[in-house]
């Protein structure tokens, strides 16, 4: 698990440097800047294609560990409700 935590801090913290560096482009190409129109809407798309890994990558970190709390939380309340059930039974006897 603490590998796949790395490699989303890893993800997110390129995801933000590769954001800095295409709004500084956008700008120069709004002022009459260094990078051709085409490059700059390539680097978008390749940030978009970045965040949307990122994004995936932390939500099946999220879902493995809410996955596992929600069967400890189902087997608590089977356990409960089969006491209960027993409890029942024995009183009906």
């Amino acid at each position: 698990m603490k590998g796949n935590k790395i490699v989303i801090i890893v993800a997110q913290i390129f995801a933000y440097i590769l954001a800095i560096i295409l709004i500084i482009q956008l700008w120069k190409s709004l002022v009459g800047g260094t990078w051709a129109v085409e490059d700059v809407i390539l680097a978008f798309v390749v940030f978009n294609l970045t965040a949307t890994f990122t994004m995936f990558g932390y939500l099946m970190y999220v879902h493995v560990n809410l996955s596992n709390k929600i069967s400890k939380i189902d087997a608590k309340i089977e356990s409960h409700v089969s006491w209960h059930r027993g409890h029942d039974s024995k009183l009906k006897k």
